[in-house]
């Protein structure tokens, strides 16, 4: 099934798992080996589509937080990457579909650029999250915390090239810029994507 077909009639993410694990793949064998850290250690996952990773100084600073209060926090959203937004982006402008109230457009979430999580328990952890630079959204998104400390601001291209490098490597006849950049020729091929992957 394609990206376009399933978001109509479905509302959740971990339907996209599979495109979303691919891109992830592609997005951190391209980076680094230093710039983002895998929290899974750290965390209960909570979210069957939950990609548990971080910019590097937001996981340490996540991490800190997770070993002052000495127990996990339950992950639904660490990384987002871009079919994943898409989708929470879709249900959002269509008539705040799926209960989805509030969402960035892709491209311009902090959850595509590693700095962001979302956390099922998260009354339990606005105090101490607070103390190690993250900050909590608010009523108008429960769940969701910002990481407020050093970051790459570019992150979040990266995240989109990565998309436009698998793309490619599977549309040999089909090519399109791997810019960072989202626009219409990006849009167009990620609706055509296949949710289980290439």
């Amino acid at each position: 099934m394609l990206l376009r077909d399933y978001l109509p009639t479905n509302c959740d993410t971990s339907g996209l798992a599979g495109l979303a694990k691919q891109i992830a793949e592609t997005l951190i064998a391209n980076l680094p080996p230093d710039k983002v850290i895998d929290i899974s250690p750290n965390v209960v996952i909570a979210g069957s589509s939950t990609l548990p990773y971080l910019q590097k100084a937001a996981a340490e600073a996540l991490i800190a937080a997770i070993n002052e209060k000495g127990q996990p926090p339950r992950l639904v959203h660490a990384v987002r990457v871009l079919p994943q937004q898409y989708a929470v982006f879709y249900w959002y402008t269509h008539g705040k579909k799926c209960g989805v109230v509030l969402a960035a457009s892709p491209g311009a979430s902090p959850h595509e650029r590693a700095i962001a999580v979302d956390i099922e328990n998260h009354a339990d952890w606005i105090d101490v999250l607070k103390k190690h630079n993250w900050i909590w959204r608010g009523h108008q998104d429960p769940p969701h915390f910002n990481y407020h400390g050093g970051s790459d601001p570019d992150f979040g291209h990266t995240g989109i090239k990565a998309f436009q490098k698998l793309w490619n490597q599977h549309n040999p006849d089909d090519q399109i810029d791997e810019d960072g950049s989202y626009g219409d020729d990006t849009q167009k091929r990620l609706e055509a994507s296949p949710i289980d992957g290439f």
